[in-house]
């Protein structure tokens, strides 16, 4: 089936079979055939990598074990990791890991060579600063680079003495000792180029090394990698997986597949598992501008649908136009799921994090906590302790309590050491020990049918009958609960938060942080539904970036550079509605990167994450402008594209 521009051309559905088989014919020991398998959207990229670890694990499971061998499986993220972990059967064949973890690992106790390297590459970074400052004017970045000079100047004097150093995988750990996540990639990339030893060990450690995601892999790492094979070819075999075409994290190696090391494989997978030819179609068009390479639809995939809905910035109720959207996505396809969208089926892209926070309702709760960059830095990871407190303990009470499941209250306060659970509370219950916790529990479920209670009345109340234990950070703002023991339940590990409050030697950094809790403990405690519901993907809601490698049936992606108010990415430019800046032209001229370039890398990964059916919705300051763009580049059809304020279905021009 041929295609017309628009519609992809089909192929049988083992049209890449043959990759998978070159694949295998590399997997053998000292084979010297290093390889790079790229493969665009829906192709099958972690199937591939699946096939290839089944087929060591065949073939040299047993023979690893003994000599203490393994096939290491480098992820990009913690969820990538795990879903390879889950494939694999947990088989301790396999090391699976993220890119910073393999790499701490790999250069762990290495502490005197650590410290070496600071006190050889600190000086460096003190002059750079001490250069821009120079050259600076005075405001908040001049403040900032003083900060950061005394902060490295404090680190040299401390790395006088023989130190051992520590990797904070959350990140959160600013002591002196502990490695950053750039760092520990610097590092190791440093080491494994100039340390024959170290790439002896590791090849001799892993005979077999992958990397998914490869096109996102920080440079240095990636080519010291292949500095490894170019050095042990005769040991260790190499494999990158990736789409070059999908990077759209920074660090990434951009000449990644341009030019590849001497005796490198290089593989292509063509065939889209996923989606519609329309769809596919669409993704082949925005390709066009980049790498030109094309993907097919398989064998009796339907055709799709897409559609674009052009709106003038300005408009106001924006929650009401997009779910009009979905209505009429709805009649156009057919599908009325689109109504009632599941999380696992249906997803809207947005292009901020905040963006969502105003389309669930805890906008509010994020505008106070984002005064403190430490804890704006990490408030969408779920790894925000303080955060997890009101979302993984305390709001699983309230909706315990809202159920009338006695029993779920219970396991809860028990969970997370109720004080009033303890034993010495029990005897002073005559005829029910657990009098107290219920009065308690009773009082906290009436505060909570209050109308907009806030966080901070809701600690109030928790303290006042010492139902659970605060955290520290947090026990600040309360006065009527004496200083108890937070214990170590097994869901909640207070330990955190007691380091929290020592990480920092920045006394304004804490101030911050003060003040940020103090703004947000005055919110609506109701807000946390929709931030728990948001960073556990249980909403429709989800960034552009973050979507990476999912994929659903239906996805509505919303460009909005107005609401985003980023800088990173510009869809009125790379619509036409904008002229590129000075500074885009000349990077242009330069052969550099640009915004243009990461836009059109994220317009393909949204575009391409919909199995049958995808709308767009772009905001613009010009409308026409954008409309034409989308026709001459051949990315829309004329009916196609529907512009605010939208016909009626029986109105739409015949297709």
């Amino acid at each position: 089936m041929t295609h017309d521009g628009f519609l992809a051309a089909t192929k049988p559905i083992d049209h890449d079979k043959s990759v998978d088989d070159g694949i295998r014919s590399c997997l053998q020991l000292a084979s010297g055939k290093s390889f790079i398998t790229f493969a665009g959207a829906g192709s099958g990229k972690t199937y591939s990598l699946e096939k290839a670890l089944d087929y060591l694990k065949g073939q040299y499971a047993a023979d690893f074990s003994k000599l203490g061998k393994q096939v290491a499986v480098v992820t990009f993220t913690n969820n990538a990791a795990n879903e390879i972990i889950d494939r694999v059967a947990r088989d301790p064949i396999f090391a699976i890991s993220t890119i910073h973890s393999f790499c701490w690992l790999s250069i762990a106790g290495f502490n005197e060579d650590i410290r070496k390297w600071y006190l050889a590459t600190i000086p460096d970074e003190i002059s750079d600063l001490e250069g821009k400052e120079h050259r600076g004017r005075a405001g908040a970045a001049s403040e900032a680079r003083k900060r950061n000079i005394a902060r490295l100047t404090d680190k040299m004097e401390w790395l006088v003495q023989p130190r051992s150093f520590i990797y904070d995988p959350n990140g959160v750990n600013s002591a002196q000792n502990a490695l950053s996540h750039s760092d520990v990639l610097k590092i190791f990339a440093h080491f494994l180029t100039t340390k024959p030893m170290m790439g002896e060990i590791l090849a001799n450690k892993y005979p077999f090394i992958f990397v998914d995601e490869s096109q996102d892999t920080d440079r240095s790492v990636i080519n010291s990698l292949f500095d490894l094979q170019k050095k042990q070819a005769n040991t260790t075999v190499i494999g990158l997986f990736g789409d070059t075409m999908q990077r759209i994290f920074f660090g990434g190696e951009p000449q990644l597949g341009i030019s590849l090391p001497e005796n490198w494989t290089e593989f292509d997978k063509h065939l889209n598992h996923r989606s519609g030819r329309r769809i596919v179609g669409l993704g082949n068009t925005i390709r066009n501008d980049d790498d030109c390479r094309i993907q097919y639809a398989k064998d009796g995939a339907e055709d799709g649908l897409v559609r674009f809905f052009l709106i003038p910035h300005g408009i106001q109720n924006k929650d009401e136009i997009e779910q009009s959207i979905r209505e009429k996505m709805a009649e156009l396809d057919c599908d009325p799921a689109w109504n009632s969208p599941r999380t696992d089926e249906t997803a809207v892209l947005l292009l901020e994090h905040k963006m969502a926070s105003r389309r669930l309702g805890f906008e509010h709760l994020i505008e106070a906590l984002s005064i403190s960059v430490r804890i704006k830095d990490h408030i969408f990871d779920g790894d925000s302790s303080d955060l997890n407190y009101f979302s993984n303990i305390i709001l699983p009470l309230v909706e315990a309590g809202e159920a009338k499941d006695e029993f779920q209250v219970m396991t809860i306060l028990r969970s997370n050491s109720s004080p009033l659970l303890e034993e010495s509370t029990f005897s002073e219950g005559v005829g029910d020990p657990l009098l107290a916790a219920r009065t308690a529990e009773r009082a906290f479920r009436s505060k909570m049918l209050k109308n907009n209670v806030t966080f901070q009345e809701v600690l109030e109340v928790i303290a006042e009958h010492n139902l659970l234990p605060i955290p520290t950070k947090l026990r600040s703002f309360v006065s009527s609960q004496e200083d108890v023991d937070p214990g170590t339940g097994p869901k909640f590990d207070f330990s955190a938060l007691e380091a929290d409050t020592t990480i920092s030697s920045d006394a304004t950094q804490k101030d911050d942080e003060i003040d940020a809790w103090a703004a947000a403990l005055k919110t609506p405690f109701q807000q946390v539904r929709g931030y728990r519901d948001y960073v556990n993907d249980n909403s429709i809601y989800r960034t552009h970036q973050g979507v990476k490698g999912n994929e659903f049936e239906r996805v509505m992606v919303i460009m909005d550079d107005e609401e985003a108010g980023g800088f990173l990415f510009s869809y009125e430019q790379y619509f036409g509605a904008k002229d590129p800046s000075p500074s885009t032209i000349a990077k242009i001229k330069a052969g550099e990167e640009t915004g243009l370039d990461r836009t059109r890398r994220l317009f393909y990964v949204t575009s391409t994450r919909a199995k049958s059916s995808l709308a767009h919705v772009i905001y613009s300051a010009d409308v026409d402008k954008v409309r034409q763009n989308l026709l001459t580049r051949k990315l829309a059809k004329k009916e196609e594209i529907l512009v605010f304020p939208f016909a009626k279905i029986s109105d739409k021009e015949p297709t």
